[in-house]
């Protein structure tokens, strides 16, 4: 069984490409120093690989009938990743990612009142502190 690979998807995921890859070219082009490259290489490494399973995924037809397909999902994450992007700079880092993985977690299904949150919070903590370690500069975060 085949299911339809949405040209709205497929739309998001080529400008999430498009953009990882100008910025990887961006900061290689400013910089092969460790410096530059320690979150730009791997994040658009990662991005790379998820993209090609999703694809893989959605080609092979092993995408679950019950998720959400159209534009207006997809707007609705994009306006959620935006409204993260501009909360990184005003509320702090710690604070929005928790909010952002937890709106997601819900988005995608999950249900529960504790669950969600830890999930949310245990990411956060672990990717505050896993990038304070990387970066040279502190970054702005309300809570940790």
């Amino acid at each position: 069984m085949t299911t339809r690979f949405p040209a709205t998807h497929a739309a998001l995921l080529g400008i999430v490409l498009a953009i990882s890859g100008f910025i990887l070219w961006s900061a290689v082009s400013a910089s092969t120093s460790l410096d530059n490259l320690v979150v730009v290489a791997p994040v658009a490494a990662v991005l790379g690989v998820l993209l090609l399973v999703v694809i893989a995924g959605a080609l092979r037809g092993s995408a679950s009938e019950d998720v959400k397909s159209g534009a207006g999902s997809d707007l609705l994450l994009l306006a959620g990743f935006s409204a993260f992007c501009f909360a990184l700079t005003h509320i702090g880092f710690d604070v929005a990612t928790f909010v952002f993985v937890w709106a997601g977690v819900v988005m995608s299904g999950g249900r529960g009142l504790w669950q969600p949150p830890l999930f949310a919070a245990l990411f956060t903590v672990l990717l505050v502190k896993g990038f304070g370690s990387l970066f040279p500069y502190p970054m702005l975060t309300l809570v940790l």
